[in-house]
């Protein structure tokens, strides 16, 4: 495959709502776990994987290869989706091989009516691994509400997910949204049809420890616009250890089980959540 390299130059760092990128997509080219996967997408050598012990994850394009303008992308934010991860063969699922593996999984959920452009809309009724994630609608409301609509394949994704952050304790994942039409800009322009807009992305506000502790992102994330979140050992400021597990819980979903991770580094629209994102896209984007 023949990389462009120009593509630093078409990311939108003012984004207009939720995760407005232009990277370059090769869907031809898409690393996966499911039976009849696709090549991997090309990935930098192991010396260009990244020094910080924060982020395991690979440039795009290795420095060595950059002829663009702009910062090369071992300075930026685009980076390969790791061999080892599930997600993009999550997301080139139909509905019934999607809704078979949450069957397989014991999960509990609920086909949702017929939603304009999502595939496979689903409701969650249980727990993930121990981990309730729901709105912060009353749950008589939940059952109809479109917060509550995700696409089967990003259920996949929030199983995954659920089962690592159970490892820190958390019991409970209150979310702002999921589903959201173009008129609730649930998807930019150039992504028409994907994001909120297809119930592939979910915006996460706060976890819930079992001790009753609550991390807050708005409160506790401490970012600033323009930190590379899961580059070149950036840190919170002030460096808490409330912070610190968001920042550890979104690098460590990046690339493993969402494709577009999205903190309160991005922009201002971003300071209260988590913009959780699956796509088809060949590359993962971290800010």
């Amino acid at each position: 495959m023949v990389v462009r390299r120009s593509w630093v130059l078409g990311i939108a760092v003012g984004a207009i709502g939720c995760s407005e990128r232009n990277p370059p997509s090769t869907l031809a080219n898409s690393p996966t776990s499911v039976s009849g996967a696709e090549p991997a997408a090309p990935r930098a050598e192991a010396s260009d994987v990244p020094s910080s012990d924060s982020s395991r994850l690979v440039p795009y394009l290795a420095e060595s290869a950059w002829t663009g303008k702009g910062p090369p992308p071992t300075d930026y934010s685009i980076f390969a989706v790791p061999e080892s991860s599930p997600a993009l063969g999550y997301a080139y699922l139909d509905r019934d091989t999607c809704e078979a593996e949450l069957q397989s999984r014991h999960i509990d959920f609920s086909r949702a009516e017929d939603t304009p452009g999502v595939r496979a809309p689903i409701r969650l009724k249980g727990l993930l691994h121990g981990v309730s994630i729901h709105s912060m609608q009353p749950p008589a409301a939940r059952s109809r509400s479109h917060a509550d609509l995700v696409d089967c394949r990003l259920a996949l994704s929030l199983d995954d997910f659920a089962a690592a952050i159970a490892r820190r304790g958390i019991v409970e994942v209150l979310t702002l949204s999921a589903y959201r039409t173009r008129a609730e800009s649930g998807c930019t322009p150039k992504y028409d049809g994907e994001q909120h807009c297809a119930a592939l992305a979910v915006d996460v506000g706060s976890f819930k420890r079992r001790d009753g502790t609550v991390l807050n992102v708005e409160r506790d994330f401490h970012g600033r616009i323009g930190a590379l979140t899961c580059r070149n050992d950036p840190h919170p400021m002030p460096d808490t250890p409330a912070a610190r597990e968001l920042w550890e819980i979104a690098c460590d979903g990046a690339g493993k089980n969402f494709l577009v991770v999205l903190t309160p580094n991005w922009n201002t629209e971003h300071k209260n959540h988590l913009h959780l994102e699956l796509t088809t896209h060949d590359w993962v984007l971290v800010r």
